[in-house]
C-alpha cells in the first residue's frame, strides 16, 4: 500500500497536537498552583505589562486571541478580582480601554519568573540554540500562513 501524499503531514500534526497539549497542562497547572492565575488571566496581565498599563480592549482581545465577548467575561471576573480596571476611551464613548492594577502588576511581575523559569527549564533542558532557532523558523511560517477563523 503506497501512503497518500498528504501523510506526510499527519505525523508531525499528531506530534504538535499532543506535545502542546503535554506543555500546556504543564504550564496552566504550574500557573494555577503557584499564582492562583489561570494562563488566561496571566497572558491579559502580562501584555498589559508590557504596553505600560494600558490596551484599548480591541487591541488586547487581537493579542490574546479571544473574541470580543470572551475578552469582556474575562475581564468582568479580572475586575472583580482587582487585578485590571476598565476606562472609558474620553476620545471615542464606544472604546474603553484595561488598565492593571498595584494589584494586577504585583501579581503578574511574581507570576513572570516563575514562568519564564518553567519555561526555560521546559524548552533548555530538551532544545539546543539551533532547535529553539529552528523552532521559531517553523512556527513564524505556520502563524504567517494561518487564516482567521472569522
Amino acid at each position: 500500500m503506497t501512503p497518500e501524499p498528504d501523510d506526510r503531514w499527519v505525523g508531525p500534526w499528531m506530534l504538535l497536537v499532543r506535545t502542546h497539549t503535554k506543555l500546556w497542562e504543564r504550564v496552566e497547572a504550574h500557573m494555577r498552583r503557584e499564582y492562583g492565575l489561570t494562563m488566561a488571566r496571566y497572558d491579559v496581565l502580562a501584555h498589559l505589562r508590557m504596553a505600560g498599563g494600558r490596551l484599548g480592549l480591541g487591541d488586547l482581545a487581537a493579542a490574546i486571541a479571544l473574541s470580543p465577548s470572551g475578552l469582556s467575561k474575562l475581564l468582568d471576573r479580572m475586575e472583580r478580582s482587582g487585578l485590571i480596571r476598565r476606562k472609558p476611551d474620553p476620545e471615542d464613548a464606544r472604546a474603553a480601554f484595561a488598565t492593571i492594577t498595584p494589584r494586577g502588576r504585583e501579581l503578574v511581575a511574581r507570576a513572570r519568573d516563575g514562568h519564564h523559569a518553567l519555561l526555560r527549564n521546559e524548552f533548555g533542558r530538551a532544545l539546543s540554540d539551533r532547535d529553539l532557532a529552528d523552532l521559531a523558523r517553523i512556527m513564524r511560517k505556520l502563524d504567517r500562513d494561518a487564516r482567521p477563523t472569522r
